[in-house]
């Protein structure tokens, strides 16, 4: 129970809203209530996460992270990907200019 409190709270630090951390926690609480599986329900908050749209930012970033932040109003998964490619591509040219 405490992996998935810990995974719970983890995904509310995302969002970035201390309603959805208490929702969950109470979830994760009451799943074993319901036969679920508390792990099962914190699971299902990280990937709720991932799919939730962001709500936009104020600065723009410079590099893989403003790339992302300018694609905002997609799904968290999506801008997570960009900035992974996006950082990839950049430690390959890195490899390649100093090998």
């Amino acid at each position: 129970m405490r992996v998935a409190l810990l995974l719970v709270r983890f995904a509310a630090a995302v969002v970035g809203d201390d309603r959805w951390r208490e929702q969950w926690e109470a979830d994760v609480v009451g799943a074993r209530e319901l036969g679920m599986s508390p792990l099962g329900v914190a699971v299902g908050a990280v990937r709720a996460v991932v799919a939730m749209p962001s709500k936009g930012v104020a600065v723009a970033g410079i590099g893989p992270l403003g790339i992302a932040l300018r694609h905002a109003q997609t799904p968290r998964g999506r801008v997570l990907a960009i900035a992974v490619v996006s950082a990839l591509l950049l430690l390959g040219g890195l490899v390649l200019l100093f090998a």
